[in-house]
This record gives structure tokens, sequence and C-alpha cells, in this order.
């Protein structure tokens, strides 16, 4: 039998679902992560947690990259590793990617953005790689975004004070890495804008609903979406690429169930770099367009863009197949909108 007080909390908590009844069933699930855990977890995390940015920087680890090629992996703590043969230049272009939780830049899409980056881009690659903190619980991890956040911009400043420009600045993350791409590239601005950031399928739970302009983060900025349960449903991006179902499935997690929804949202953008994936011109039937839908150009694709079209803002949908690389023809996307 219920205790009074307990009879009154659960009255509470009832009540609280009532007034919160406008947020979505998403939305209550992202919220329960963020509650407090029990006492015993939060001693955990807290004694986990390192004190400062500088704390956590000790653990990373930085790997440059130039013409496809590792030349040098340092501790980020070390702020004199462009003397000590990383091969990078403050006149070339320069990339930087980040991963996301139980990852690392050894991890198998890294090596292959790196890859397609040195070969379409050219210029230094620095994967910045934070996969001590990353291989904890997901809760661990999301307590030290500040510090991880302020961290990687401590790396970029340094790169800055050595020469590197901001105006040749490139930067992807993928799921908690792209939360990290937007956090880092506004902290920079608007002193020093990011000319360019891609990201996908940022991660969702414990950051919304919670509104951020990601837009802010760089000058030109490019979201993936791809998957209902991990991926955000803050749509602020200058361009918000919906792909597969509307940005929230993808029809390929039929035949690639290792990776899901999510994990696709990756391997699409790396093939993207060789496979054509086309825009709709307009909104499917079955989608609803959260923020305005983009005006785009016949055979319009998407993907990493060296010289940005400012035209082409808003919501874009991009239908995407069965089976690798995951585009779709002309002929079958003409299918699929329904056109002879």
């Amino acid at each position: 039998m219920l205790t009074h007080n307990r009879f009154l909390s659960l009255k509470v908590f009832i009540l609280l679902l009532l007034v919160y009844k406008t947020h979505s069933k998403l939305n209550l699930k992202y919220g329960i992560l963020r509650r407090a855990p029990n006492l015993a977890a939060r001693n955990e995390t807290i004694s986990f947690r390192p004190r400062t940015k500088y704390d956590v920087q000790k653990t990373m680890r930085l790997m440059f990259y130039k013409n496809n090629t590792k030349t040098l992996e340092a501790s980020a703590f070390d702020e004199d590793y462009l003397q000590r043969g990383s091969g990078c230049s403050p006149s070339d272009k320069f990339a930087i990617v980040l991963h996301g939780w139980i990852q690392s830049c050894a991890d198998e899409w890294s090596l292959a953005l790196i890859d397609r980056l040195s070969y379409y881009r050219g210029g230094c690659v620095i994967c910045i790689d934070y996969s001590l903190i990353a291989s904890t619980s997901y809760m661990r991890l999301y307590t030290n975004f500040e510090n991880i956040t302020g961290a990687i911009v401590t790396i970029i400043l340094t790169l800055i004070k050595n020469g590197f420009d901001v105006k040749r600045g490139y930067m992807f993350g993928f799921s908690f890495g792209g939360q990290l791409v937007s956090a880092v590239g506004r902290s920079l601005a608007p002193q020093h804008m990011i000319q360019s950031i891609d990201t996908c399928d940022m991660a969702g739970p414990g950051f919304d609903p919670i509104a951020v302009d990601h837009s802010k983060a760089g000058k030109h900025v490019q979201c993936f979406h791809s998957s209902r349960d991990k991926g955000t449903f803050v749509y602020s991006c200058h361009r918000n690429i919906m792909l597969g179902s509307c940005g929230l499935a993808q029809p390929s997690v039929a035949s690639q169930l290792h990776l899901g929804s999510h994990g696709l949202c990756v391997d699409i953008y790396i093939n993207a770099f060789d496979y054509p994936f086309y825009a709709l011109n307009t909104t499917p039937s079955e989608c609803i367009a959260f923020q305005k839908v983009a005006k785009i150009p016949a055979d319009y694709t998407v993907g990493y863009e060296e010289n940005f079209d400012n035209r082409v803002t808003g919501q874009i949908f991009v239908p995407t197949s069965l089976h690798y690389p995951y585009n779709l023809s002309k002929k079958e996307l003409k299918f699929l909108a329904g056109k002879k």
C-alpha cells in the first residue's frame, strides 16, 4: 500500500505530465537522460569527472594527416606539436574531425573520411581523439561535454596562433561529435568564424529539446539527419539534410542492421564524395518540414561542398536506397516523386 507521501508524489508526477503534455514522447525520453541519476551513480560520475578542461585535454590525442598519410600523433596538451614534423603548414587548408561515443580516430569511418577529405580537399586533416573519455558511459561523457568543448577550443586557438586561417577551416562531427563541433564553433565565433562545418546525425539524447542555433557555429553549417532515436530534433543549421525517410530512418537499415539508421549517416556522407545523392525539389507527402524548404536547382546533389551555395538554405529531403552506396539514380528519384 502506498504511504501518504508516496501518494502525493504520484499525484505531483501525474500533474507534471499533464502540464508538459505538449512535449513529444521522444523529448520525454530524452528528458529522462538528463534527470539526475541515483546518489551512487551521481557520486561515481562526479569522482570520474576531470576537474578542468586541462585535465581533459591531457587525455586527448591529435592525429595529423597529410596526403592521407599519418604524419604525427601527439598529446593535445603539448603546444609544440606543430613544430614536431606534422607536415602541416599555416598556408594549408585544415580539417578537424570529431568522433562520437564509444568511438575513436581509429574507427573505419574516421579513416575513410580522412581519405576522402585528403583526396578531394587536400591540406591538413586533424582527427582529435578523446576516446579515453568516450569509451565510458554516455552519462559520464555527457557530463564532460563543456570540458571537452573547452579543450578543443584551446587546440584550435593554438592553430590560429600559429598562423592557420579559419577561412580555410572545416570541421566535421558525428553524433556526440556533431554537438561538440557546433559548441566549439559557437565558442570561437564571432571573432574566429570557421568557414565550413558539417555534422552527421548530431546526438539528441541529453541535448534535446533545448533550442540551439547551430547556424552560429560557422559561416556555412550543414547538418545531415538520419535517425529518430539517436539524432537531434533541433533543425537550426543553414542546411538540414533529411536523409532517407524524412531524416528519421534509412531503408538500408534492413541490410545493415549493425549500423542502424544512426550509424548509416556517416557512411552515406562519405559515399556522397563519390556517388551522387540527389535531392527532391518538394517535401515528401509523408514528411513534415520544420524549417523552410530549400529552393534547389535541378539535379542538385548533397554532401561535402567546397564552395557553399548561399542560395540553397533550409530543409532538403534526400531519399536513400536499400543497398550500398545507398543513393538513388535520377530515374529512381523521378519515379519516387511520381513523375513519368
